[in-house]
């Protein structure tokens, strides 16, 4: 009975997507959990690495975490949607830390690029995750 209750409840990383997303996502299934248990064994590693590494890390496997979410949702628009959401989210969160931590002005100007168009176009997706996800 718990894998059925398991399947009903959103899958680990749904909780930061919008409403529409959350309630059409479904259990991961065995393949998520297999990639979650990756994703905690790359954590475990993380004693030799620097503190840009180990956020990096976190943000790439919160990305993954939400995306695999997000592609739990049954709808081809509303994962995709969704999908995006959470792909650009990992894209501003990888810049802040090259903002951060990095030492190339090139780089620097990109990440600063890429915080302002995909944070504007998370707001454009989430918008329509809302208009998509009410219309079904």
């Amino acid at each position: 009975m718990a894998h059925a209750e398991d399947a009903k409840s959103p899958p680990e990383g749904a909780e930061s997507l919008p409403k529409a997303c959350q309630q059409a996502s479904s259990g991961q299934g065995m393949a998520g959990k297999a990639m979650e248990m990756g994703d905690k064994a790359s954590h475990s590693m993380s004693s030799d690495m620097s503190e840009a590494q180990k956020a990096s890390m976190k943000a790439m496997s919160d990305m993954n975490r939400t995306m695999r979410a997000a592609h739990s949702i049954k709808d081809p628009d509303l994962a995709f949607i969704c999908g995006m959401i959470a792909h650009h989210r990992g894209a501003v969160a990888m810049s802040k830390i090259e903002l951060q931590s990095g030492k190339d002005q090139q780089a620097k100007t990109w990440a600063k690029k890429i915080i302002e168009d995909q944070e504007k176009e998370i707001a454009e997706f989430e918008a329509l995750a809302a208009k998509v996800g009410n219309a079904k």
